[in-house]
């Protein structure tokens, strides 16, 4: 039996279901979207995991996380493609308006001049500064389109019929995966 496999599924599910829970609670929706950040990387990891055929985690906590090959239903071989749809929907959604690309091209700006100063002495302040926006310009660049296509997939999962669909579907894999 594949039960952390189809926890992750129906927990998953619930709290990609968070817009269902909106006239109820509008605390418990907020609750179930930070529980549901949590899921998403645990929902990620295990399917990267399955997906490339690792079996770190199995051999780590000693359990299965793949439904053997005597599949009860012929739908149930999709559940990589619900399993990562679900983990980018859960993840994507609290961390959809946060900027990280300026973010990391602040950092990476910062640790090239670091390491321009400290590898080849440059002292300079002024090479420092043109080597500094020289690099924060390339990296946001080239990370702010990254950004575009994640929060335009993450908009479209967010949407709360889409979100709730693919709430019901993680919950049903997760029922069917658990009962087989």
């Amino acid at each position: 039996m594949v039960v952390s496999t189809a926890i992750l599924l129906i927990v998953g599910g619930v709290c990609a279901a968070a817009p269902l829970f909106k006239r109820v609670s509008k605390g418990l929706e907020k609750l179930l979207v930070i529980v549901g950040l949590a899921v998403g990387v645990a929902v990620i990891i295990v399917t990267i995991d399955l997906a490339l055929g690792l079996g770190i985690l199995s051999s780590i906590f000693g359990i299965g996380f793949a439904p053997g090959p005597s599949l009860n239903n012929s739908y149930l071989q999709y559940y990589l493609v619900v399993m990562a749809v679900l983990g980018i929907l859960l993840f994507s959604r609290p961390l959809r308006n946060v900027r990280w690309a300026s973010l990391m091209a602040l950092g990476v700006g910062i640790l090239v001049a670091a390491y321009l100063h400290t590898a080849f002495s440059v002292s300079s302040t002024t090479i420092l500064g043109v080597v500094f926006i020289i690099t924060i310009l390339i990296v946001y660049t080239l990370l702010r389109f990254v950004e575009d296509i994640l929060e335009f997939i993450g908009t479209v999962l967010a949407f709360p019929p889409v979100a709730i669909a693919v709430g019901l579907v993680s919950v049903y894999f997760g029922i069917i995966t658990y009962g087989s």
